[in-house]
């Protein structure tokens, strides 16, 4: 069977296709709910119980009546197979996690579904909220870390140092909210002003001590003012990690990134966050002051598959790029839906002209892109730059009053980009008022763009 030939959809398409997002979305929503229902299913060897308002650390911790006082002083307790029971209220406190568990006996710490729990960083400053360094084994469901103000706080850190080493900790059902650099959404952040609601460090120099198997599923992470970091952040040697299905909005930067390439790790070769699968994440409102920031950004990663997200009203949808020396490679972005975003629903490549990094054999296909660039600043739905080996095929385009379809920026490196098989809408259906930007020329008819690029022919 042959593919139809890259084309310009017609009106009647072009409400089916609103149709089919409105589906999209009644389908990601419902996935999201679905598997946000999973537990872990596991058996307990022994439970300490913590209760804010009536536990006491010099009991014992282990029945209601003798429970601990502070999640801490369980933390400090707990060991391979303990079920940590927290009560609901308030904790105003900052936990170090004292111990692993084993694969099949991992240490849960778990809130209270019917009864929040509620890790409260007010009258803090400094430090981190829930600090993991060299642990593993461990789960992590129905808290909620927030208020936490002031340069360089942490709310969730997970930490392997250059010779240690983190595997298999999964995180379900948080909320991480207000973490902040500065108390004022509008105050423009430099370089040094910082705050990380969730972030893991692979620090590790040899791949036996990459951070392996992170889970981060089913939670909530807004309205934090994270300056120069990112709401959720996955950086240097991470071999392993699975972002599913949380909402990540209103945040004042890049809501989900997976990094590499800037030293986190010493060595080089394992300094890159890779084999992930972020799916099935909603996220929207994440705009920087400073810079255009991402609903979901790839800068150094590789082997990373991002799929079934729906990000919008973001600067841009999903950008896969990469600021350093070095490259992003074999990503796979399939099947999101990407919408209204300010610049563009889709970036491809780095933009750096200092820096070697680009984004090599990469595929990008069977995404919706509708009406982005709503700064209406001539990008048009997808921008790509230095990127070469990729592959941009069966997608669906769908453009605002501009008319204009993308822009590929003449910055080098930038070769064997195949661009095929996609579908294009524009309002007026007139494939001779388009507008396409091909290194430095703008072509104003299809049969014009795909006549002298060589693009979108099939």
């Amino acid at each position: 069977m042959t593919r139809p030939e890259s084309q310009i959809i017609s009106t009647n398409t072009f409400f089916k296709l609103k149709v089919l997002i409105i589906l999209i979305q009644i389908i990601l929503v419902y996935s999201c709910s679905k598997n946000s229902l999973l537990n872990t299913g596991l058996i307990t060897k022994s439970t300490l119980y913590v209760n804010g308002a009536t536990g006491n650390d010099a009991n014992d911790g282990k029945t209601i009546s003798s429970a601990f006082k502070t999640i801490q002083k369980a933390a400090n307790n707990a060991g391979a197979g303990c079920l940590v029971l927290i009560s609901g209220g308030t904790y105003k406190e900052q936990i170090t996690i004292a111990s692993s568990g084993t694969i099949l006996n991992p240490i849960i710490f778990s809130g209270n579904n019917s009864d929040p729990v509620l890790i409260d960083g007010s009258g803090f400053n400094t430090g981190t909220m829930l600090s993991i360094t060299d642990k593993s084994n461990l789960i992590f469901k129905g808290l909620t870390i927030k208020n936490f103000t002031g340069k360089d706080v942490q709310g969730i850190l997970v930490n392997a140092s250059a010779n240690g080493g983190v595997a298999n900790i999964t995180f379900r059902h948080l909320t991480i909210q207000a973490i902040s650099w500065s108390a004022n959404t509008t105050t423009l952040p430099t370089s040094a002003n910082n705050a990380q609601p969730f972030i893991v460090y692979g620090h590790g120099l040899t791949q036996a001590n990459a951070v392996v198997n992170i889970i981060l599923d089913s939670s909530v992470v807004s309205n934090n003012i994270p300056g120069f970091s990112e709401a959720i952040s996955f950086d240097g040697n991470i071999d392993g990690f699975t972002i599913s299905n949380n909402t990540v909005s209103n945040n004042t930067n890049i809501g989900i990134a997976a990094i590499g390439n800037y030293g986190t790790s010493t060595s080089s070769i394992f300094d890159q966050a890779r084999n992930g699968l972020i799916t099935g994440n909603t996220c929207f409102n994440n705009i920087s002051l400073y810079a255009t920031s991402a609903g979901i950004y790839i800068d150094g990663g590789r082997n990373i598959k991002i799929t079934r997200n729906r990000t919008y009203s973001n600067g841009t949808g999903i950008e896969v790029g990469n600021e350093q020396n070095g490259n992003t490679s074999n990503m796979i972005v399939a099947g999101n839906l990407l919408y209204q975003n300010q610049v563009a629903g889709l970036a491809v490549g780095g933009y750096d002209s200092k820096t070697t990094g680009q984004v090599l054999n990469s595929i990008f296909v069977n995404n919706t892109l509708f009406q982005n660039n709503t700064l209406l600043d001539g990008t048009g739905e997808m921008v790509v730059t230095k990127a070469s080996g990729c592959l941009i095929e069966n997608n669906i385009f769908c453009t605002n009053t501009q008319n204009l379809f993308y822009s590929l920026n003449p910055i080098l490196p930038q070769s064997g980009n195949i661009i095929n098989y996609n579908c294009w809408f524009t309002a007026g259906q007139n494939p001779s008022n388009i507008q396409v930007n091909y290194l430095s020329a703008s072509y104003m008819a299809f049969g014009t763009y795909q006549q002298v690029t060589n693009q979108d022919k099939q």
